[in-house]
């Protein structure tokens, strides 16, 4: 079995064929803790395969004369000025969903997906940070920032989030019952959450979990099996679900257009183009559109084949496995709907996987013992370190004594440090598996303020 041979929790897998559901179902474990057994109601947060649903939206919106995807930027941020080659005038709404903005605002990013510490306000604040990107305008570049600048226009114009929204026009329309932007809701109601998970010498819990507060446009839902199998059906149907036209079919035809051309690219499927959310590319000589998501503990594959109705998700709760398995998985279940494959064929590749796999988890497990037995470098005694450090683009960043290093916290984040090679150094991974170093600046031999990730914070108490 797949989750025994690459010795991961679980794993989700949705195949959808016009208006029928082929499979729907949840394998292995949710939590693997306390030994919940994921099904076909286990809610899988999906990262940024949320933008094609953001991006639906938004077409809504626009259809309904709410927020009009044709407007320019600056109607909505008149006083904000970002660069002398930059004119909101020039920028609309439609750019920020396509990734052709041209803009770029890093501490907007950083507070809305990983420290959570904002809220409507001081998003709108934040804004005076936006700087041009290195595409330039009407030039393709992914980012998660065009989903979250229309989120806060959208909640600027109508008083009410981009979560509330989508369940008002597109879950409860669907009937989309588990499925949420909202993590306190789906705690509050008892759903059985899938919980992140890294396996390298054993299964461990991602220390990384997302809240309310990180739950955002372009990387904020969690689904079920179930849902998801909807979701896929009201792609391929063009706006029809069980019979019943949901949305109207130009509408999904227009959400689903081929809009800008995106530099080439090896990944799968070979896309060629974007659209409202969606990726366009090609498998054995059929179309496919689809969107990824990956994020501390999960990877998710959302893609559908409209020449044959065919819908594939995969959704997978563990770091290392998730990305390959879940596009694995996908283009098998392709390959045997389109019959050119069997099964067996299946087993061969995961086997393959799993060596490859297993030769990477014992690099990493030696990487993390050569890490650990570094020795300190800091000059001066832990408590010296320990304190509160102030960006005014990022927030707050706590600095503490722990019995085994500084544990450092910055908002939802939080970490015990290890050694670095440098001096007045630390290495910390507030961001699970994406290793980042502290660098501590002095002044009049006291420390002053630190460097993260090239941001600097001034130490305040």
């Amino acid at each position: 079995m797949t989750i025994n041979k690459l010795g991961i929790p679980g794993f989700a897998v949705v195949v959808t064929q016009g208006d029928k559901t082929i499979l729907a179902e949840g394998y292995g474990y949710a939590d693997f803790e306390n030994q919940l057994i994921a099904n076909s109601n286990t809610n899988y947060y999906i990262a940024s395969a949320t933008k094609s649903f953001t991006a639906l939206l938004a077409v809504i919106m626009d259809d309904e004369g709410v927020l009009k995807l044709d407007d320019p930027l600056q109607k909505y941020f008149p006083d904000l000025k970002i660069d002398s080659n930059l004119d909101l005038a020039n920028i609309k709404v439609r750019d920020l969903l396509t990734h052709t903005s041209g803009l770029e605002n890093g501490p907007i990013g950083w507070r809305v997906a990983f420290s959570g510490e904002y809220d409507q306000s001081t998003l709108l604040e934040l804004m005076k940070y936006t700087k041009p990107n290195e595409a330039g305008y009407g030039n393709y570049e992914y980012t998660n920032i065009g989903y979250n600048i229309y989120a806060i226009i959208l909640e600027k114009i109508t008083g009410k989030s981009w979560q509330n929204w989508m369940q008002v026009k597109i879950f409860d329309p669907m009937g989309m019952n588990h499925t949420t932007a909202f993590i306190s809701r789906a705690e509050k109601e008892n759903w059985l959450l899938a919980r992140p998970y890294m396996v390298i010498d054993s299964v461990s819990r991602m220390t990384l979990e997302k809240k309310d507060n990180t739950m955002q446009s372009a990387g904020g839902l969690i689904i079920t099996p179930d849902d998801m199998a909807k979701w896929l059906k009201i792609q391929v149907g063009k706006g029809k679900l069980n019979g019943k036209q949901i949305f109207p079919e130009n509408m999904i035809i227009y959400s689903q257009q081929e809009l800008v051309n995106i530099p080439e690219s090896e990944r799968l499927f070979k896309p060629t183009h974007y659209g409202f959310g969606w990726l366009h590319g090609e498998y054995e000589t059929h179309k496919v559109i689809h969107h990824f998501g990956g994020f501390a503990g999960f990877s998710t594959h959302v893609s559908f084949m409209p020449d044959k109705q065919i819908g594939i998700a995969v959704m997978v709760n563990e770091a290392l496995a998730g990305d390959k398995l879940m596009h694995l998985t996908a283009t098998f279940i392709y390959d045997y709907l389109l019959e050119k494959k069997e099964w067996n064929d299946y087993d061969e590749t995961i086997n393959a996987f799993a060596e490859k796999l297993s030769e990477g988890r014992k690099m990493i497990s030696a990487g993390i013992i050569k890490r650990n037995d570094l020795p300190w470098l800091l000059t001066m005694p832990f408590s010296e370190y320990s304190g509160t450090y102030q960006s005014d683009e990022y927030g707050i960043l706590t600095i503490q004594e722990s019995t085994s290093g500084l544990k450092v916290a910055a908002g939802n984040l939080q970490c015990v440090s290890t050694p670095f090679k440098n001096e007045d150094s630390i290495r910390v991974e507030l961001i699970p598996g994406s290793g980042q170093v502290i660098e501590f600046h002095k002044e009049n031999n006291k420390i002053s303020g630190l460097k993260y990730d090239g941001i600097y914070f001034t130490k305040i108490n």
